[in-house]
């Protein structure tokens, strides 16, 4: 879970653009999955209730007047935003942003080519 804390956190911080809020957001989801393990468990895919724990976490946080460091969440689906934002900002391979968000690379594809056209739209 550590590693896990590391990573959720380098993306938690880029949308907040807030170390300590965004260190909020990480503890909160990562406490939240510890709590009710068995049922993350048992969905389909843990890895991405977690991701969905923590991008809801990160949206509470973020307050209207911050939206600015966080664009890319308001003109796109929150999924091809993640996946632009971990991919092109953060710089994570395209397996790892995959995992990360618990789906598979053929998924995060098609939302990065999604999102790349919305963007070439406004």
């Amino acid at each position: 879970m550590q590693l896990y804390g590391q990573l959720y956190g380098r993306y938690a911080r880029a949308r907040l653009d807030d170390a300590e809020l965004g260190a909020q957001a990480v503890a909160w989801t990562l406490g939240y999955v510890e709590a009710d393990w068995d049922t993350v468990l048992a969905s389909p895919e843990p890895t991405a209730v977690s991701w969905a724990l923590l991008r809801e976490a990160v949206t509470r946080l973020s307050a209207p007047s911050q939206r600015g460091s966080d664009w890319l969440h308001t003109v796109l689906p929150a999924p091809a935003a993640d996946a632009v934002l971990l991919r092109y900002r953060l710089g994570f391979e395209l397996s790892d942003a995959a995992h990360l968000m618990g789906v598979r690379e053929g998924v995060m594809e098609v939302d990065l080519r999604a999102a790349l056209r919305m963007l070439a739209r406004t």
